[in-house]
């Protein structure tokens, strides 16, 4: 199958400064995207909730505008503000009509280099994240995710800790403001634009942006050092609770560039990725134990974890992971027929031309991959190891990687 790639790769720009902008133009798209993406995700903070907290209230007002004036500007326009946190980056991101981009552009900047953080929706929104935090320690679902990374990464890596309530009590506005200071500089920050990017909008980006003196990013990576997997499996009890949450899953030890990542992702589609999965069809339509159970992924800057995640009657858990237990060793024991392995291939294709579908499908693409530092090489390994997989292969990476004994098993509920 071959399948059209350029529009995948950015054209690119260059600001006065020097720092390059990533451009995914569409002339038929009279709608402006803009991505600007800083190194200032969890793993920078050092204290828990700082970086969910910056990231929540850059736009709360600056010492021209206060958060209602923004917001109201923002709302005549039908201007939509996204801000989003993830391990390593923080983003802003704003969708507008081209016609507005003359009149976004100096607030945007003037947002990103002088929020002010008043103290007073700093207190309301921490409030907020306690009344959060209380709550979802009633979910199993959120407990047992948290103590999945925990016991695989450890609780002082950045992929293992979690905010306890008692986190709140810790951390001031100054907090948020020392951390915009560290880590919000627009001379490192990386500019995707997309949509109705024509050159006039470049222009007009380069005037409000293009004068800060650009300093590469350092970008940071993960820790290698793991604890040992514990032997055997872990059970938390939450009261008053009729479900229980299971999680299932390791470290994976490849990287993202490695042709054994596209195959175990074949491997992790057949066991639960798609409604026909054997996950699908064992636990949920012959056993009726749970509306859903999958298993995929999550790669980050130097570890890919693997998981399967169900919710399921307390009643149903204890049997229910023994079928998870047996799915996997049926992964290992036979090779996939040639029939289903055929069906898998075919989603899994049919779910990347959909996952591309589009001029801001690409821009968000590209973001993620930037966050989670990959490159196109992923892409050339995913379909060329799509086509020429074959069952013996599979199996033999199932047997090296899937069978339960080298899964953590937690059950959290009842």
């Amino acid at each position: 199958m071959t399948i059209d790639r350029t529009s995948l790769i950015p054209q690119q720009a260059v600001l006065s400064n020097g720092q390059p902008v990533a451009l995914f133009y569409d002339k038929a798209i009279n709608i402006l995207r803009i991505d600007v993406t800083f190194e200032a995700g969890t793993a920078y903070q050092h204290k828990k909730l700082v970086a969910g907290l910056t990231n929540s209230l850059i736009s709360e007002g600056t010492r021209r505008h206060t958060s209602r004036e923004i917001a109201e500007f923002m709302d005549f326009r039908g201007i939509i503000m996204e801000r989003s946190i993830e391990t390593y980056t923080s983003t802003v991101s704003v969708y507008l009509l081209r016609k507005y981009a003359e009149e976004l552009l100096p607030l945007l900047y003037e947002i990103l280099t002088d929020p002010i953080f008043p103290e007073e929706e700093f207190n309301v929104l921490l409030a907020r994240r306690r009344q959060t935090l209380q709550t979802n320690f009633q979910k199993t679902r959120y407990v047992a995710r948290n103590l999945f990374y925990e016991k695989l990464y450890g609780f002082n890596h950045v992929m293992g800790g979690y905010a306890v309530e008692s986190d709140c009590d810790k951390i001031s506005v100054e907090d948020v403001r020392q951390f915009y200071k560290e880590h919000y500089t627009l001379s490192n920050a990386h500019y995707v634009l997309s949509g109705g990017c024509d050159k006039e909008i470049i222009d007009l980006f380069d005037r409000y942006f293009g004068h800060e003196t650009h300093n590469p990013n350092h970008l940071k990576t993960i820790e290698k050092e793991f604890p040992p997997l514990p032997t055997e499996p872990l059970f938390q009890s939450i009261p008053n609770t009729v479900q229980s949450t299971l999680r299932v899953g390791r470290i994976l030890p490849f990287r993202w560039d490695s042709i054994d990542y596209v195959r175990f992702l074949i491997l992790s589609t057949t066991l639960g990725g798609y409604f026909g999965s054997r996950l699908m069809q064992n636990i949920r339509e012959d056993k009726g134990y749970t509306y859903g159970i999958n298993s995929q992924t999550q790669l980050d800057r130097g570890t890919i974890t693997f998981f399967i995640v169900s919710d399921v009657n307390a009643n149903d858990a204890e049997a229910a992971m023994k079928e998870i237990d047996l799915e996997l060793r049926r992964l290992c024991d036979a090779p996939i027929d040639k029939e289903e392995l055929e069906r898998v291939q075919n989603y899994m294709r049919g779910d990347f031309i959909r996952s591309i579908d589009g001029t801001f499908e690409h821009a968000e693409r590209y973001r993620q991959m930037y966050s989670t530092c990959i490159n196109e090489q992923f892409t050339e390994n995913y379909l060329n190891v799509l086509e020429e997989c074959n069952p013996a292969a599979l199996q033999e990476l199932a047997r090296e990687i899937l069978s339960p004994e080298k899964q953590l098993h937690i059950t959290v509920g009842k």
